[in-house]
């Protein structure tokens, strides 16, 4: 398993040392050792790196008092931590992200069809979408590539999760990253829009 409960809490109690006022924030919210692991968890399960811890509890503190929800404080953590994400995947000095996006009926159908379960929110629509969807992700995927990009797929935060999890068994290392985790310094180019008939 990725980062275990006993790795995390030598890491809180390291934090507590500088950062006492940051960590007591997060306990009077009742996260748990086992909260902080997940989302710690979800962050690194897609490349993000957790070494800034600091920001990582500030922001489950901030909005711990909204949600418990592990999801949605994953996503909150990430726009957090949209410099890193930015730079991440940005083209070294010219700062520009090459991205594809969706088709904006496509985002829609998705959200409609969100269904919250144990595992976090998938798209509950029928296998021959599923199946039409993953081969256009797949062969718009490949047409980037060709052109000797990375492929990420860029969508707005109420999708990001849902369009994740809806690759991820056939496509599990494709970069999907929300609209709000982008820096207004760096500048984004379209490589394309993934479309499906509906």
């Amino acid at each position: 398993d990725i980062l275990g409960r006993q790795e995390v809490h030598r890491i809180i109690e390291t934090l507590r040392k500088d950062y006492d006022a940051v960590v007591s924030d997060v306990e009077k919210l009742n996260f748990t050792t086992g909260h902080i692991q997940k989302v710690m968890q979800g962050l690194l399960r897609e490349q993000v790196s957790v070494r800034n811890m600091v920001e990582i509890l500030e922001t489950m503190a901030d909005y711990g008092a909204i949600t418990q929800n592990t999801d949605i404080l994953i996503e909150k953590v990430r726009q957090r931590l949209a410099r890193q994400i930015s730079l991440q995947y940005a083209d070294g000095d010219s700062r520009v992200l090459h991205v594809i996006t969706v088709n904006p009926s496509i985002l829609q159908v998705m959200i409609q069809n969100k269904l919250d379960t144990m595992n976090g929110p998938i798209v509950a629509w029928d296998i021959a979408m599923q199946q039409a969807w993953i081969a256009e992700v797949s062969k718009t995927i490949v047409s980037v590539q060709n052109s000797g990009y990375v492929p990420i797929i860029l969508v707005h935060e109420e999708a990001r999760r849902l369009v994740k999890a809806s690759i991820d068994r056939e496509l599990p290392g494709v970069v999907v990253l929300a609209v709000q985790e982008i820096i207004k310094e760096i500048k984004v180019e379209s490589l394309g829009e993934i479309n499906v008939k509906l």
